[in-house]
């Protein structure tokens, strides 16, 4: 990965996100992060490695959130591991690093019975925006967690809680005050829902065959397996309902049935699915520019324009 300078950022900043230390050492087959990625992501990130760009302006948050591992060093009641645990899962080696991880133990005391019992919490704390929290801990945080959880188990170590400790960057204490869903404070603890062992092994299990079919596509020079919409985070998806002959859509819904729900009581109307928009391939995605997928969206969309 080549880092680039277009945003004429302090060459203290860029040297930085260049001299970026992660991963440390042997990482095995995949890692954690690369396990719930796309399949399709990851092969392209290998095929074009020595022509890869990004830009370090576009690297700050991420700097930013290597950061807070610094300074919750300071806490004494918080420890911390750069041990990198492994597993083998379908003859692949799957690592986990736990440089950004808290592995820590509360004390529980049962309400009803005065029991008090160790309780083994696994936090990952995230330096992100406030709308990534407003319907709580997203699905790649979710699963990020209990693949980590499962590594932990693997290695021998219970885990009986998740949580994602959220510093929020865009924080407002006056936005927070006029409401309109901003949280309260800068800091937002989510609980993640803990799977239970076998649908964590599951799931490693089936995203390590994902990700070797993949492999195998490669090496046979055929297509790659496609990124779903939730893993390019498509975003606007409209259902517009229309009448031959008629400009603009007689209703637009954001769900599909209700779309053919209203289509099923206006006779003479048709369904047209208007495509969302995918964030994550326009401005997230570092092989975008390599990837067929995203290249021929493009390119349909420049037709349709054209036409």
């Amino acid at each position: 990965m080549h880092v680039t300078n277009h945003a004429n950022l302090p060459e203290s900043i860029v040297a930085a996100v260049r001299n970026d230390p992660y991963p440390h050492g042997k990482t095995g087959d995949i890692s954690c992060t690369q396990l719930i990625g796309p399949p399709q992501q990851r092969i392209l990130r290998m095929r074009h490695k020595d022509s890869l760009q990004e830009d370090a302006a576009d690297r700050i948050w991420a700097l930013l959130g290597q950061s807070v591992h610094t300074i919750l060093e300071r806490a004494d009641t918080v420890a911390l591991t750069e041990d990198r645990l492994f597993a083998r899962v379908g003859g692949w080696d799957i690592s986990g690093q736990f440089d950004r991880m808290a592995l820590l133990t509360e004390i529980e005391e049962d309400p009803e019975t005065g029991q008090r019992t160790n309780v083994r919490i696994l936090q990952d704390y995230k330096v992100t925006s406030c709308w990534s929290v407003m319907d709580g801990a997203k699905d790649v945080w979710i699963a990020q967690l209990n693949v980590l959880a499962w590594l932990s188990r693997e290695n021998g170590f219970s885990v009986d809680r998740l949580e994602v400790v959220a510093i929020l960057r865009d924080w407002s204490k006056g936005r927070a005050r006029k409401g309109g869903g901003m949280p309260d404070k800068p800091v937002v603890v989510l609980e993640v829902p803990v799977w239970p062992a076998i649908v964590a092994s599951n799931y490693v299990a089936g995203r390590v065959k994902l990700h070797q079919a993949a492999e195998q596509a490669e090496s046979k020079s055929e297509p790659l397996p496609l990124c779903s919409d939730n893993e390019r985070w498509v975003r606007g998806e409209k259902w517009a309902v229309r009448k031959p002959g008629r400009k603009t859509a007689v209703r637009v819904f954001d769900c599909k049935q209700q779309a053919a729900a209203f289509a099923a009581e206006n006779p003479s109307t048709f369904i047209e699915h208007r495509a969302g928009e995918p964030i994550r391939c326009q401005d997230y995605c570092e092989v975008a520019p390599y990837c067929a997928q995203y290249q021929s969206e493009i390119a349909d969309a420049m037709q349709r324009e054209a036409a």
